[in-house]
């Protein structure tokens, strides 16, 4: 299977790295290489068969850009006012100041909402790529930002097949692209561990939760990971990988924050 990471070509350098069978949620698959469900790497994600929808709703989601680029090639979830959590295939390699943290704005072509460069960051010790696990980071920004964060899921039983969930980000609206300016959300369910692992190989439900409409058609897509997926309220998890876009049996797979609930609380004080 070839999976691929959620990231956009903004970190087509690391995708590179880890460019096996399985996509990112960040950087596309070429096209000659369609991929589907079976063994391999990641895949990477945008909202696919979503919606626009409006940064002052979800004052937690934000876009992460490079340098002084305006376009997001991954995104995060506010946690504390000087916090963003995020995959940490979009963080890992990049120099901390490289990298600029868009919080509040809907449209990224606007100027509207703050924006912050990130100082410091801590990625899991046991990252190595994101179908391996440990695919979480904590960014630390040089000035908060006047936004309501999201507060953590460390529930377990959070994670029942079928509680509705809803993904954000400004990635790809459908697997060949465009990108999309404007924040898009979109409603998937969770997945039963054992329907994912008979999906991916590689998922493990100690680190890993998927979501996603059996049909396809809704999904997170390139330019996606690192963003929130959310359910009642709280940060269940982190998109990380998956096999293209919205495919019939092929849901996104997200980091399970519960499992990294006590790591990450560690990293904002």
């Amino acid at each position: 299977m070839r999976v691929i990471g959620r990231a956009t070509l903004g970190i087509a350098v690391l995708v590179a790295a880890i460019w096996t069978p399985v996509a990112l949620a960040g950087a596309p698959p070429s096209a000659d290489s369609p991929g589907k469900p079976g063994s391999g790497a990641p895949a990477q994600p945008h909202i696919v068969g979503g919606e626009p929808t409006n940064a002052a709703a979800y004052p937690w989601v934000v876009a992460l850009a490079r340098g002084n680029s305006d376009a997001a090639y991954c995104g995060g979830a506010l946690v504390a006012p000087d916090r963003v959590v995020t995959a940490a295939h979009c963080i890992s390699g990049y120099p901390a100041g490289s990298v600029r943290v868009i919080a509040g704005r809907t449209d990224l072509r606007s100027n509207k909402g703050e924006e912050r460069w990130v100082v410091r960051y801590w990625v899991d010790p046991g990252y190595e790529s994101p179908i391996e696990g440990d695919d979480v980071a904590v960014l630390l920004l040089d000035y908060p930002v006047p936004y309501r964060p999201v507060p953590l899921e460390t529930d377990e039983d959070a994670y029942q097949a079928g509680v509705p969930a809803t993904v954000f980000g400004w990635g790809y609206t459908s697997e060949a692209g465009p990108t999309s300016p404007v924040l898009r959300s979109a409603e998937v369910p969770l997945i039963s561990d054992s329907q994912c692992a008979d999906t991916y190989e590689e998922f493990d439900s100690r680190e890993m939760v998927c979501a996603g409409e059996p049909g396809g058609g809704v999904d997170a897509c390139y330019g996606d990971s690192g963003g929130p997926l959310i359910a009642s309220g709280r940060l269940i998890g982190i998109t990380s990988w998956g096999s293209g876009c919205g495919r019939e049996r092929a849901p996104g797979v997200f980091v399970r924050v519960a499992s990294y609930a006590d790591d990450i609380d560690d990293k904002l004080d």
